[in-house]
């Protein structure tokens, strides 16, 4: 009609004529296209009634895949109706209070889905052509209540139940028995069922059961078979690769691996490709540093502290760990070395789970250790917590030889270090769901070293004229003690969104940290001549150390699913830190000596970071790409009190990343990463202070370290899940390196900002199954290293290093295993100098006991004493060469105990949200 109206706007003297004649043209266009509408209505309608009439699709048959965390019945239904024709009838009212259902992401058919979300209420279903009637049942039910146990009368715990109706197969009711393996279902007919039971490490039985009018019938010991041949972790290993390859990650799957029992977190970084734990230091590909997450989480500890933490979390409680050697735009620039994150399975317990550990070893001291671990849920509220004390000696010997090449003085010396230390840390974590998709939750937890009881450094000197001189001309002997003491302590609040069912979710957090130190100390200096008698007045000097840090950081980050292969993340963080450290001298050896006003300083540093990131990833075919970009605003200025000298910067910085993974197949696949870092020098670095070892051994501070950038590139090639070989490029400009200098007999350590550092390598890991009982796993890294060193004169340096790791572990009868481990490491450096060839061998025996509940293990650390580090510094000034003799870590022997409890119904753990601040702590 629009056209018609048109068309009666012509002019009056033609109107009636020409309208008539157009108006009957448009007129039959418009009936032709009705006509045709009509006719092919006509002919659909024709084919419904001529159609055959067909059966709705059976719930039985009818596949969906779904997860439900904490969830309604209403919210499972509508994602069964999203992914069916099936519509659901029922009484609101009735359903609305069934809540906090979950269910592990499986795909299942309709039917038995139905019998999970429903088992325990007293709803049934039926089905009524495509819709599904859900209903309250209105007969009583039958219970039925039995034990599930070996046949040397042991408890089979969390064994399967299953109910199903003898008549049409169908399963009625299921569930887990309990740790003493009792268990109870309810059926709501008269009639009989099926009961089938099955254990991962028992076989499977299936008997008959009648119900009759009895309302509970107790069944008798059901006694399952320890299975003779365990291969079904093998079947499924197979299932889920040991290693999985991401575009930015490499994924170690530990649940459902041979890895699952009997180990803890610090021994599976072992068994991640080409990572080793080296006494106190975690390492990969033989040199490169790691920084240790947990549920994205980083942990603020190092040394001990750190592999104590570790030996604390069960490996049952382990997920995966996933390996990032290339870090992206979503991690913090600050460069921590490579970043291996622990996921912690999503399935704890209602009620109380946990564990106990304890461990003691000597090595010439006695050493002692002791952790726990608790989780309890209940309802919305969980609440978590652990504890560590540490009661340890730390100690080294080296032996030194310096040579001061203008005077030709030669001075052997010998340096004892010794400290007898506890320490404690504790952790509190509540979480509370406010929905079913939304969390808020506070943590804290705090690291102390309440005061070493005692602390000393011995170093004894002794000077000759030259290197062939046969006597000694002078000696000093230096006596250092020191009662370190320190506290760390953090406090995180977190609010995450889960905002659909894809995955999609938003963290808010907010943390706050404290540090403070307190490090005096009293240095005394004797002088001895040739005959050992004193003949200079002692040298006596107290030195006081005090430091505070505060930081507060605030974090926003938003994990969007644009689509399933699709995912968007966008983020903020803004970090402010404040700091002030002093240092007093005393004339002295104690608090009360007459105070040097020249050498004591006051410095305060603040720094103000804030950074945006941004990575869009995206899955298609055999291909994998994510690609970011993170830029970040560093603004620090720095003052010292005492002398009036300030620092300053203010600079934006980008720091973009990219992979690219390519799947050839199901054994072979490539990745290519990319990413700019950044390193900024620690707090303390950048304090003016002088720390004397002795008289004659200084380290300087630095306050103009700057920060430096890095560069790495790598391609990875993995086959069949298992193998790996890796070749890439790293490069770093203006690193801070430790230069060391003299002035006369004084050596003066410092670092500066004069290393450019330019380097390939290739590794190769290689896991090789050599018998059913034999495993051997091997780690080959290569690496041709250049350094320019910015000293005068200028100093041009490299190596091709080799650096080799393996591990050869044994399952023996009786649940025993052994493992025997090596290292050794072949012309590389040490910072910017020499490090001789070292290597170390180890033994560790593992039994398990009560299903595997409690487990121990003896640790014999290189017993043949092969660890014996050795560097050499070597400028146009001095040598100094330093053998390190023995160390606390190194060579020990201990005895360690592993015991994990739990009860309850199997619920979600607390929400694993990243407390942005650990990136900051780390600097501390």
């Amino acid at each position: 009609m629009k056209n018609s109206a048109i068309v009666w706007n012509i002019g009056k003297a033609c109107a009636y004529p020409i309208g008539i004649t157009l108006l009957n043209k448009h007129f039959i266009i418009w009936l032709m296209r009705v006509s045709i509408v009509i006719f092919l209505f006509f002919l659909i309608s024709l084919q419904f009634l001529m159609a055959v009439p067909v059966n709705g699709q059976k719930m039985s048959d009818y596949k969906v895949t779904l997860k439900l965390e904490d969830e309604s019945l209403l919210a499972g239904i509508k994602k069964i109706e999203a992914q069916t024709k099936f519509r659901f009838y029922y009484r609101k009212s009735e359903i609305r209070e069934i809540n906090d259902l979950n269910l592990i992401l499986s795909t299942r058919t309709v039917e038995n889905t139905l019998y999970e979300l429903l088992k325990n209420t007293d709803f049934s279903f039926r089905q009524i052509d495509n819709n599904i009637l859900l209903e309250r049942r209105q007969q009583q039910g039958y219970m039925l209540k039995g034990r599930v146990i070996t046949s040397d009368h042991k408890a089979v715990e969390f064994a399967t139940i299953q109910i199903i109706k003898a008549s049409n197969q169908n399963i009625i009711a299921s569930a887990l028995a309990d740790t003493a393996g009792r268990f109870n279902l309810t059926v709501y007919e008269q009639g009989d069922y099926l009961l089938k039971v099955s254990s991962f490490e028992t076989d499977s039985l299936t008997q008959k059961v009648t119900v009759t009018d009895a309302k509970i019938l107790q069944l008798p010991d059901i006694i399952l078979n320890i299975s003779a041949i365990k291969l079904s972790g093998v079947t499924i290993s197979s299932k889920i690769p040991l290693i999985k390859r991401l575009a930015d990650k490499l994924i170690l799957n530990v649940e459902g691996s041979v890895y699952e029992k009997g180990e803890d977190a610090l021994r599976l970084f072992n068994v991640i490709p080409g990572v080793q734990v080296t006494g106190k230091d975690i390492l990969f590909r033989g040199s490169e540093s790691v920084t240790v997450y947990i549920d994205n989480r980083r942990i603020p500890l190092i040394g001990d502290q750190l592999l104590t933490y570790l030996r604390s979390i069960p490996s049952e409680s382990i997920k995966s760990y996933e390996l990032k050697a290339v870090p992206g735009a979503e991690n913090d620039a600050q460069n921590g070395g490579v970043i291996i994150n622990i996921v912690l399975k999503s399935e704890y317990k209602y009620g109380l789970t946990g564990n106990l550990n304890a461990g003691y070893w000597y090595n010439r001291y006695s050493n002692a250790f002791g952790s726990t671990f608790l989780n309890y849920r209940t309802g919305k509220l969980n609440v978590q917590g652990n504890f560590n004390y540490r009661n340890t000696r730390a100690f080294y010997e080296d032996n030194i030889t310096q040579e001061f090449k203008s005077t030709g003085v030669y001075s052997p010396q010998t340096e004892k270090y010794t400290e007898h230390l506890y320490t404690i840390g504790y952790n509190v974590g509540i979480d509370y769901k406010l929905t079913p998709q939304q969390t808020v939750g506070v943590d804290f937890n705090l690291f102390a070293n309440p005061g070493d009881i005692s602390n000393n450094s011995i170093t004894n000197i002794n000077y000759l004229a030259n290197k062939q001189a046969n006597s000694i001309d002078s000696s000093s002997y230096t006596n250092r003690s020191t009662t370190f003491r320190y506290v760390n302590q953090m406090t995180n609040v977190f609010y995450r969104n889960k905002l659909d069912t894809l995955g999609s979710k938003l963290d808010v957090g907010y943390s706050y940290i404290n540090y403070s130190l307190r490090d005096p100390a009293a240095i005394e200096t004797q002088f001895l001549n040739a005959e050992g008698v004193e003949f200079h007045p002692r040298d006596s000097l107290f030195t006081k150390t005090m430091g505070k840090s505060m930081i507060h950081v605030a974090n926003m980050d938003l994990e969007k699913y644009l689509s399933k292969s699709l995912v968007l993340n966008v983020g903020g963080k803004y970090t402010a830190s404040k700091t002030d450290y002093s240092i007093n001298y005393r004339s002295g050896l104690n608090d009360q000596s007459p105070l040097d006003t020249l050498q004591s300083n006051r410095f305060l540093y603040n720094e103000y970071i804030l950074a945006f990131y941004g990575t869009l990833s995206q899955s298609f075919d055999q291909w994998n790409i994510k690609i970011g970009l993170r830029t970040e605003q560093t603004n620090y200025n720095g003052l010292s009190v005492t002398t009036g000298q300030t620092i300053n910067r203010n600079q934006w910085d980008l720091f973009p990343s990219a992979y690219i993974n390519r799947k050839l197949d199901e054994s072979h696949s490539f990745t290519l990463s990319y990413a700019r870092r950044i390193n900024r020098p620690g707090f303390r670095d950048l304090n003016p202070f002088v720390v004397y070892t002795n008289l004659n051994f200084i380290q300087q501070g630095n306050p103009n370290l700057r920060p430096y950038f890095s560069n790495n590139l790598q391609l990875e090639y993995l086959l069949k899940s298992k193998y790996s070989l890796t070749v890439g490029y790293q490069n770093t400009n203006n690193a801070i390196a430790t230069n060391v200098t003299n002035i006369g007999d004084v050596i003066i350590s410092k670092d500066e900002n004069i290393n450019d550092n330019y380097n390939v390598f290739m590794s190769g890991y290689i896991p090789v199954q050599i018998t059913k009982w034999w495993e051997f796993n091997t780690n080959v890294t290569l690496r041709y290293r250049t350094i320019d060193i910015q000293t005068t004169p200028l100093v041009h340096r490299s190596k091709f290093s080799q650096n080799i790791w393996a591990t050869s572990k044994f399952n023996l009868p009786g649940k025993y295993f052994v493992e025997v481990s090596g290292s050794f490491n072949r012309n590389s450096f040490y910072d910017i100098y020499d490090q001789f060839n070292v290597g170390k061998l180890d033994l560790a025996i593992k039994k398990s006991f009560f299903n595997d509940r409690l487990t121990s293990r003896i640790e014999l650390q290189d017993p043949f004493h092969l660890y014996k580090p050795q560097y050499e510094i070597n400028t146009p000034e001095l040598r100094r060469n330093v053998l390190r003799n023995r160390l606390d870590w190194s060579r020990s022997v201990g005895v360690f105990l592993n015991y994990n409890f739990s009860r309850g119904k199997k619920q979600s753990n607390k929400e694993n949200i990243d407390a942005a601040g650990n990136e900051a702590r780390g600097r501390l």
